[in-house]
């Protein structure tokens, strides 16, 4: 069974157990609790459990038959509805959970982790939320496309032109970086290059009250501070580099 399949379910919520039961059920049709045993090779005592939680879930159904309760699974389309329906009713809860943010102090400081892919994901989109200002980056693009995907670079430069935001960059002189300069007024950015000689993994950008912080690939770890005191002072030092370079 293809890889990139197995992840896309566990990035949908499914344990590595539950995407084994699922795909297994996919393939073969109904199945008792023995026979999903014998072609998971996951415990009998095992496939109960999980079995109620993902039914409970509507990722699989059941029914009984002559010779006891059938599992069958629920067809692609419907896990994509279910995805759907999750989407639309946090939409309706998400003035009530915005609510309950902001009873915090918005002068409170923050620390954030991040561990994978979507972490990077999730600070980039951030960075574009509530009009975010001017947007101060360094690093190297081609090291953090590698993790992004060049695809997801454009769309966000797509996204921030449309908004309006401005983009300084001090950045490495890789092949992305070199190529977008020559269009960086019409994609208000304004792009300074760090020596060749001077090399490093890591990537890091400033916005708003915030200064997130980028792994290589090989980490694929993230951070992200909300401080106004320390994103004023990452300003500055990165306004002190652009003057000298």
């Amino acid at each position: 069974m293809n890889d990139g399949i197995k992840q896309i379910l566990a990035n949908y919520g499914l344990s590595d157990k539950e995407v084994k039961i699922y795909l297994a059920l996919l393939t073969n049709g109904n199945a008792t609790a023995k026979e999903l045993s014998f072609l998971t090779k996951i415990k009998r005592t095992s496939i109960y459990p999980l079995a109620e939680k993902m039914v409970a879930k509507g990722i699989l159904g059941i029914y009984q038959a002559k010779y006891g309760t059938h599992y069958i699974a629920t067809s692609p389309r419907s896990l994509m509805s279910r995805l759907d329906k999750i989407k639309n009713d946090l939409t309706t809860a998400l003035p009530q959970l915005e609510a309950l943010e902001n009873k915090k102090s918005n002068n409170e400081p923050e620390v954030k982790f991040y561990k994978g892919k979507d972490g990077y994901i999730s600070i980039l989109d951030d960075s574009l939320a509530d009009n975010a200002g001017d947007i101060l980056y360094f690093g190297s693009a081609d090291d953090l496309n590698d993790v992004i995907s060049e695809s997801y670079a454009n769309r966000y430069i797509k996204k921030r032109v449309q908004q309006n935001i401005k983009f300084l960059q001090i950045v490495r002189p890789d092949e992305f970086s070199k190529t977008s300069a020559k269009i960086d007024t019409r994609e208000l950015r304004q792009t300074k290059f760090i020596p060749e000689n001077f090399k490093f993994s890591g990537n890091k950008v400033i916005f708003k009250d915030k200064v997130a912080f980028f792994s290589s690939k090989k980490e694929l770890a993230s951070l992200v501070i909300k401080s106004a005191d320390m994103a004023e002072m990452e300003r500055k030092n990165f306004m002190l580099l652009w003057e000298k370079l």
